[in-house]
């Protein structure tokens, strides 16, 4: 990160939360590294990002804001508006997330309820566990739009929800399920296989 930027972002925590400077050059070092530690995850490389790219389009990112400003919170001894603070950004991502998902045309595999229960029951899924599934799909995705490709840069997040296709689902649904039955080393094996079939 720039020197500047750096600078910019503590004099930020400083003057609009009024933590300490020692809080807030804490906050950066543990915040940045824990980014930096994101960005050599295998899932990055897989994604077709450099620790470089990933760590450029994270610092822009909602969500380091909000782990930065959580951070600074904890380490100035303010649990409570810490806690305060994230849970305002996952109520403000949430948010963001259900517009983008309302604003789907009515053919998106993603409005299509019958549709995805019936994928879900390929899988040997009962429709319950598929709705209990899906929003966390979703999510997963609006997670990663910070992080599209190049050709995907002029699309909207709704956009991207609605280039969800059947066999993404059924992937995404078939991984999902394993994670939430507790077996990771199946989970990992689907995700190689569902994102070694991407490229």
């Amino acid at each position: 990160m720039p020197n500047s930027k750096a600078a910019t972002l503590r004099a930020e925590l400083v003057t609009h939360l009024g933590v300490t400077h020692a809080a807030a050059d804490n906050a950066l070092l543990v915040t940045l590294d824990r980014f930096h530690s994101e960005s050599h995850e295998p899932a990055v490389a897989r994604a077709g990002l450099t620790p470089t790219e990933y760590m450029r389009t994270a610092l822009d990112t909602l969500r380091f804001k909000a782990t930065l400003i959580f951070t600074a919170l904890l380490a100035d001894g303010r649990g409570a508006d810490a806690r305060l603070s994230w849970e305002m950004f996952i109520e403000e991502e949430i948010a963001v997330i259900e517009r983008a998902r309302e604003a789907l045309p009515p053919t998106a595999l993603l409005q299509d309820v019958h549709a995805m229960r019936r994928i879900g029951r390929s899988l040997g899924l009962r429709d319950e566990q598929t709705g209990e599934l899906v929003p966390g799909i979703i999510h997963s995705i609006a997670a990663g739009y910070p992080y599209r490709g190049p050709c995907q840069q002029d699309l909207s997040l709704t956009d991207i929800l609605a280039l969800v296709t059947t066999e993404d689902l059924t992937h995404c649904l078939r991984h999902a399920a394993l994670v939430a039955e507790g077996r990771s080393r199946d989970a990992a094996e689907a995700l190689r296989r569902m994102q070694h079939g991407a490229h």
